[in-house]
């Protein structure tokens, strides 16, 4: 009769086991399928506003009239170049929502996603997140993107299998593009905030979980800028 009693619950742990296993299983698959189609609707308003705002340049560089064009020619013969430079001076520098969000590409392992700026958890399920306290794409230093690897559609998933000179491109709804190449990875533990400081160069790092299903250690993809458009900016966002 014990014995019997001993296998009934032991029967009743392992179908508990089984149960939570399963619904474990089917919530990370809901997840991951509500987290595409999030994604795809994502893409779909960036390209839109990228359309819009490209039109809209269009626009505004068409509505010159013939009186502004005129005027344009009679005084360019005397325009002072001093201005010009003074122009440039006192261009400011671009801020985070000059940037974000930012739709980011790599080739290599078929990811297109649109990155926002922070990196608390609630933007994390919504798509990469940009560490708020690193540099912003292009600047010197560390610039620094988060993402999830296994939930919330699994962005940073195959980070791993990112070789030297794969290329990454971010890409902004103003039309700006930062193209970066990796140069390694390396594994760190959470506590490893060293990873962040800034190396002299302009760089973009990637953070995920390490290993799968584990938040124990952090895969880190470094990468260096190779190529920004508009060519007319500098490194750290600025007139040349």
């Amino acid at each position: 009769m014990l014995k019997s009693k001993k296998a009934r619950i032991m029967l009743i742990v392992v179908y508990i086991f089984i149960g939570a296993g399963t619904l474990f299983l089917c919530y990370f698959v809901a997840v991951n399928f509500l987290a595409e189609k999030s994604r795809q609707a994502k893409l779909d308003l960036w390209e839109s506003q990228k359309q819009a705002l490209a039109e809209q340049e269009i626009t505004d560089s068409s509505g010159e009239t013939a009186g502004d064009s005129e005027y344009s020619k009679e005084t360019n013969s005397s325009y002072d170049a001093s201005s010009l430079k003074e122009d440039y001076t006192d261009y400011e520098i671009p801020a985070a929502e000059d940037f974000f969000p930012l739709k980011m590409s790599i080739p290599r392992i078929d990811l297109e996603w649109v990155s926002y700026e922070s990196a608390d958890s609630l933007i994390l399920e919504q798509g990469p997140g940009h560490i708020e306290e690193t540099p912003l794409p292009g600047e010197v230093g560390r610039c620094t993107i988060s993402g999830h690897r296994t939930t919330y559609g699994s962005p940073f998933e195959r980070l791993d299998e990112l070789k030297k000179r794969d290329l990454i491109y971010l890409e902004t709804v103003k039309g700006g593009i930062f193209i970066y190449a990796v140069t390694g990875q390396q594994i760190v533990v959470p506590t490893d905030i060293y990873i962040l400081e800034g190396s002299g160069k302009s760089e973009l790092l990637l953070t995920t979980c390490h290993p799968r299903y584990s938040s124990a250690k952090r895969l880190i993809i470094i990468a260096e800028l190779l190529n920004l458009y508009p060519l007319g900016l500098d490194a750290k966002g600025g007139k040349q």
